[in-house]
This record gives C-alpha cells, sequence and structure tokens, in this order.
C-alpha cells in the first residue's frame, strides 16, 4: 500500500512538474516572438497561477520552470576590460557586490530587446535605458582597474556574451571553440587609473 501510494505521489509531482514547464515554456515562446496567445495558452495559464497550484510549487520548489533545453534560455555575459592585451574583471568582496552585478548582468541581456526590438516601437524610455547601462558599464571598469598598474591610455571595456557552438558543429568532429559576442563595447582614456 506505501509503495502504491509513493508511486502516485511520484507520478503527480513528476506531472506538475512537466505540466508547469511546458506552460511556463509556451508562455516565453507566445511573449518573445510577440504573438498572441490562444483560448488554451489563457486557460493552462490560470491553471498554474492557482492558489493550490501556487502554493504546491512554492512548497516542493517546482515553481521555477526550469526549461534548460527551451529557446530563449537566458544566457549570462561579462564585464571584460582590456589595458594593453590585459584583461581586468570586477573583483567583489562581499556578497551584496555579487548579488548587484549579477542583476547587472541581467539588465544587460534585457538591454538586447531594446536594442533588437521584435514587433514592438521603441520609446524615448529605451535610450535613457541605454544611458543608464552605458554608465553602470562605465562605473564598473572603474572598479575593475582600480589600483592596477596600467600600461596604456587607453582601454577598452565591454559586455559579452558566450556563444557556444551548436550540436551539429560539435558532432562534426572538428574541436568546437566557444567565443566571446560582444553586446556593448567602449573605449576610453585613462587618467590617475580610472577611464573618463
Amino acid at each position: 500500500m506505501k509503495r502504491a501510494l509513493l508511486l502516485i505521489f511520484f507520478c503527480i509531482h513528476l506531472g506538475f512538474l512537466v505540466f508547469n514547464n511546458a506552460v511556463m515554456t509556451r508562455e516565453t515562446h507566445v511573449e518573445f516572438f510577440n504573438r498572441k496567445g490562444t483560448r488554451l495558452d489563457t486557460l493552462l495559464s490560470r491553471i498554474i497561477r492557482h492558489p493550490a497550484f501556487l502554493a504546491y510549487g512554492r512548497i516542493t520548489g517546482l515553481e521555477t520552470g526550469y526549461g534548460f533545453f527551451g529557446f530563449n534560455v537566458r544566457s549570462t555575459g561579462f564585464v571584460i576590460t582590456e589595458n594593453c592585451g590585459q584583461a581586468f574583471y570586477p573583483e567583489f568582496q562581499s556578497l551584496e557586490a555579487e548579488n548587484r552585478y549579477s542583476g547587472l548582468r541581467g539588465a544587460y541581456i534585457d538591454y538586447l530587446k531594446y536594442k533588437h526590438p521584435i514587433g514592438r516601437t521603441t520609446s524615448p524610455i529605451d535610450s535613457l535605458q541605454e544611458d543608464y547601462l552605458d554608465l553602470v558599464l562605465k562605473n564598473v571598469a572603474a572598479f575593475s582597474l582600480k589600483g592596477k598598474a596600467l600600461a596604456c591610455d587607453s582601454t577598452f571595456t565591454g559586455y559579452y556574451i558566450l556563444e557556444v557552438p551548436t550540436l551539429k558543429e560539435a558532432s562534426s568532429g572538428a574541436a568546437p571553440s566557444p567565443s566571446l559576442v560582444p553586446v556593448k563595447k567602449f573605449a576610453y582614456v585613462v587618467r590617475d587609473g580610472y577611464p573618463r
């Protein structure tokens, strides 16, 4: 009897996981490609947002909607500052600073929506967002260079995302290598160890 109850619970639990992830992946697809959802999409969204469904998801940790092999699975990136061919990265001393830096990296990925709008018109807020991110990137560059001996007067700072080889390239037999793709890149003149 215990084994049968455990099997029933396992099936319900696994079904919840698959159903929740499938609906969230579909919602992401509809939003990413600016499509209009169907009535079925609306119904399924209501189901996964029902209080009982949400409570079970929060208690078990299944509400996250991980879709690792789905499209638009968010990549992360890196702020790299270069001076005379030497790369510098921000080094943080606290968890709070790491968390803020992680938020910045997420904001830059969101910036791609503003830079490449699909099916939407741009607004004045988009340029304000871009100016803000440029300023933050410049401050991260200054932080990365703080206290470093610099050999050149100019430095390059950029936010890069990692582009990994496709499965087709990986299965071709040649050794595939990932590459860094610049999302944003700036050149600065360095004075007193800080980019201006």
